[in-house]
């Protein structure tokens, strides 16, 4: 296995450079790029510019391992509005251009957002219409779209029965699930996941959770081996299914002071995970 993070963990201020120069001396493999999140990659960047992120990255020793994007938690596939869901879905597209110009082969979309307004089953039906019409665009590209896991955030697919149901539904060789494997926190076992989804992951975050979350004012989501999940148990699962991809750090919970730290801590971390020294 591989080890990633995001460039959006890069401390605030920093130059992608940088940063770059960070993740390298951290020993990570790779670098996950966050379209719309990060000051150097946006929806304007041309590909003129994309090409030159991806030299910056080889110049720095490392590769592109996927391409994400938080924007479509303001324009959700499954929105009702016909012109928010246009947008999510040039956003997708988009992703797949930029990720073939990085020389990456997969990115990550958060497919479908469930709220009072706009309920389950139509989330359900749109964002599976979604997925058949982005599927095939990706497979020509040579990218696979890792649909993630935000059970708790989404309120959507909240199984993995239920997310392989989704899959099935879909229908489409070139959409599968970017596992996360803290997001699981209060509605199930991330072990379990990689065991009924194994062959269908395109990419693995990892971070841990605090199961009772809320409690001493503490966030759920934390650093690797300082929450609830049984990381002796996804390892063995990870072997089971005999993954051997990616694995991106993703730090929710940033350190107060020494930032550059947590690089290297997370990195020492994650070699634990890969070699079992659990």
């Amino acid at each position: 296995m591989k080890k990633s993070i995001g460039d959006n963990e890069i401390p605030h201020g920093w130059s992608f450079e940088r940063g770059l120069e960070l993740i390298k001396q951290a020993r990570f493999d790779g670098v996950e790029l966050w379209l719309g999140d990060v000051p150097w990659f946006q929806m304007s960047t041309t590909d003129a510019e994309v090409l030159a992120l991806r030299q910056k990255v080889i110049n720095a020793g490392l590769v592109v391992s996927n391409v994400s994007t938080g924007l479509h938690w303001k324009y959700p596939l499954s929105a009702r509005e016909p012109e928010v869901r246009r947008q999510g879905i040039r956003i997708v597209e988009r992703q797949v251009e930029t990720a073939k110009l990085l020389g990456a082969d997969a990115i990550l979309v958060v497919a479908g957002l469930v709220t009072e307004e706009v309920p389950y089953q139509e989330v359900y039906r749109r964002t599976v219409e979604a997925m058949q019409e982005l599927g095939p665009k990706a497979a020509r590209a040579g990218v696979k779209i890792g649909c993630e896991n935000c059970c708790s955030e989404q309120k959507f697919l909240l199984s993995p029965g239920e997310f392989l149901q989704f899959l099935k539904d879909v229908n489409e060789p070139a959409v599968g699930l970017h596992l996360d494997v803290g997001n699981i926190h209060d509605t199930g076992f991330a072990e379990q996941w990689v065991e009924i989804l194994g062959p269908r992951i395109t990419r693995i975050h990892l971070k841990d959770a605090m199961k009772k979350r809320g409690h001493c004012c503490d966030p759920v989501y934390t650093n690797i081996f300082l929450g609830d999940n049984n990381w002796a148990a996804i390892r063995a699962a990870l072997v089971k299914v005999g993954y051997d991809g990616w694995l991106v750090a993703e730090m929710e919970r940033r350190y107060r002071f020494a930032p550059d730290q947590q690089f290297y801590d997370t990195s020492a971390a994650m070699d634990r995970v890969i070699t079992g020294r659990l």
